[in-house]
């Protein structure tokens, strides 16, 4: 199964091109990856496709792959007018390793919007591999992956496209519960976040 899905969403990040609509899409950067983290993040965002920096939060109840992750930010878009953003995602284990060095594996896929003068709706499909390594107090969790979306656009001209990204990605997690947290996108939907989990 891991194979499987490697063989066929890796090489869509490669060689899908597009984009046409102007409007800001949910799941750039991903913000997935194994052991995702509970509770809330606050987020500097810098959508695709934007003008300017936004913001986002995330909340998770559960780890991922466990339960869902929901967003929800306020950015610009491409033409430079205000845009609201909303998703939700859901993922499962591919692999998990306990201990060995090597990575745990996840799907994840979701839907959700972009709304402004257009309104585009995206369902993304995905990988993440992420690794959990610990040392003097501090957890380093990086992670790397990539996704296809099918966007639904709605506005003038209409249309439906396959976009495509890789996903990378870090997280750093303190004794005192604050996370520091980086996450972005390069190919088709070129994106980032930065901010933090607050601690719970």
């Amino acid at each position: 199964m891991k194979r499987w899905l490697l063989a066929v969403v890796l090489p869509l990040v490669v060689f899908v091109p597009i984009p046409s609509a102007a409007q800001v899409v949910w799941d750039a950067p991903s913000l997935i990856r194994p052991g995702a983290p509970t509770g809330l993040s606050a987020m500097l965002l810098d959508a695709y496709p934007g003008d300017e920096l936004g913001a986002l939060v995330q909340w998770r109840r559960a780890p991922a792959p466990l339960g869902l992750g929901f967003r929800v930010g306020v950015t610009d878009d491409a033409r430079g007018d205000l845009a609201a953003l909303f998703g939700v995602d859901v993922s499962g284990p591919v692999s998990q390793v306990q201990g060995s060095g090597e990575p745990d594996v996840i799907w994840w896929t979701g839907a959700g919007l972009g709304v402004g003068e257009e309104v585009v709706v995206s369902f993304p499909v995905g990988l993440s591999l992420g690794w959990n390594l610990r040392g003097n107090g501090v957890v380093f969790s990086p992670n790397f992956g990539g996704h296809v979306a099918l966007d639904v656009i709605s506005g003038p001209g209409d249309d439906l496209d396959v976009d495509a990204s890789v996903d990378l990605g870090v997280d750093l997690g303190f004794e005192s519960g604050l996370m520091a947290r980086f996450s972005a996108a390069i190919g088709g939907r070129e994106a980032f976040a930065v901010g933090v989990r607050l601690p719970h």
